[in-house]
């Protein structure tokens, strides 16, 4: 076993790379809030854009990431890459060097550089050996007394582990009887409470809609685009991945029935099948998913083709009031390859590049947080949460519940039944206390 001079040292390091944002700061803003001259803000956005590209190319940052391409010749090895997502492949690999540099000896203060990993290895690696790393993790503890590592994160290195014994040809640790003994263990002994997303209900999704101000000239881009968000996650059921990776092309609007959104590749859909959401029409134009599209998809296609100008004269004679679902998208077209909820520079107006799942979560918590609906236990998946809990409150079967979230495993939704709608279908509602 490898170990770092000295004493003992164990730990984990962040490897968040902090890159310097190119674009220029604008001067400070006027009356008007727009100082800066559309000269700057055009050569801000294109230093931005072309970041934005350059992060994904490498990976980083992209909801289209999640299709896994390969060379026309490529090796055995990189079609058995290709059966993972980047995600997961990503994230062994960031459990893997904190395994690393467990065995060089750091602890979890202190920072590891690359030359001090390079002759660690972390397969083959001796099962003793592992299952002392993982009860060393179920040890660690925070300075206010708490375990550091969950035992679903130590479930984790182990998945990470065996992964990268398998494809070198070793026999996974986790398949030992002492790794399993020692997991199980620290399952028993070391459990914690799950943290829930506070599901988003109908009623809490409407309050939020109503203080969101899509006709906001400096906002207002952000506000439409939010506003589409947030509803097409709550009436769709969408995974933050799936909604951020969304193109133009994924979405139609059908008459008479709503927006037709198909999920070209999904958590319980790695193969890539696809599936089709029906976002059906609301009543209250508020709350209606394909007029949501519509206003976002006309105000986008509005900055492409006009520029600014074309994007404020949308803004001023936009509004939530009237339903705008049968009006049609408009004589502009986005480009069918195009991601549909992209992000917004601080000026306002909308760059090329789409958003990323964490986007969709801070978005959630900030709009909830302006309507006054409390600071803590907002996150994307309140939207999913929301939709599964009002389903059951409208007496909503699994089967129909699952067609709309695309759940493959109707006991994944029981769990949403304990969390979220505890008297749905609970013998105890029928006790005459």
């Amino acid at each position: 076993m490898h170990r770092a001079g000295g004493a003992r040292r164990r730990g984990q390091v962040n490897q968040d790379v902090a890159v310097e944002d190119p674009a220029p700061v604008p001067p400070q803003r006027g009356a008007r809030g727009r100082a800066a001259s559309a000269e700057q803000r055009a050569a801000a956005e294109r230093s931005r854009t072309a970041f934005a590209r350059l992060r994904a190319v490498v990976g980083e940052g992209s909801p289209a990431a999640a299709a896994v391409t390969v060379p026309a010749d490529a090796s055995p090895r990189l079609f058995a890459e290709a059966s993972l997502s980047p995600n997961t492949i990503r994230a062994y690999r960031s459990d893997l060097l904190q395994f690393a540099r467990w065995r060089a000896g750091f602890l979890d203060h202190e920072i590891s550089k690359p030359s001090e990993l390079e002759q660690i290895t972390t397969a083959p690696v001796d099962p003793a050996e592992v299952a002392a790393f993982l009860a060393d993790k179920a040890n660690a503890v925070l300075p206010d007394g708490g375990q550091r590592y969950a035992p679903a994160t130590i479930s984790r290195y182990v998945a990470a582990i065996d992964w990268e014994h398998t494809r070198r040809g070793h026999t996974p640790p986790g398949s030992t009887p002492i790794v399993r003994d020692v997991l199980k263990g620290i399952r028993r002994t070391r459990s914690v409470p799950v943290r829930r997303a506070k599901p988003m209900t109908l009623q809490a999704l409407q309050t939020t809609l109503l203080t969101i101000d899509v006709t906001d000239l400096q906002a207002g881009a952000l506000a439409t685009r939010d506003h589409a968000l947030l509803l097409f996650g709550f009436v769709g059921a969408f995974r933050e991945s799936e909604l951020t990776a969304l193109t133009v092309a994924d979405l139609r609007i059908v008459d008479g029935e709503g927006v037709y959104a198909r999920v070209r590749r999904s958590k319980t859909d790695q193969d890539g099948v696809g599936r089709v959401k029906a976002l059906k029409q609301g009543a209250n134009p508020v709350t209606c998913a394909p007029c949501a599209f519509v206003r976002l998809y006309r105000l986008m296609a509005a900055q492409d083709t006009r520029g600014e100008a074309g994007l404020f004269a949308a803004l001023a004679g936009a509004g939530l009031s009237v339903h705008v679902c049968a009006d049609g998208l408009g004589p502009d077209r986005l480009p069918p390859s195009m991601p549909f909820f992209r992000a917004v520079s601080k000026w306002g107006l909308f760059r090329d590049t789409g958003i990323s799942p964490t986007t969709v979560g801070k978005a959630v918590a900030r709009r909830a947080r302006a309507a006054g609906l409390g600071e803590e236990g907002w996150s994307g998946h309140s939207l999913r949460a929301g939709f599964v809990t009002e389903a059951r409150n409208a007496g909503a079967t699994d089967v129909e519940i699952m067609n709309q979230t695309h759940h493959t495993n109707a006991a994944t939704l029981q769990i949403y039944d304990r969390e979220y709608t505890p008297l749905v279908r609970n013998a105890v509602t029928r006790m005459r206390l």
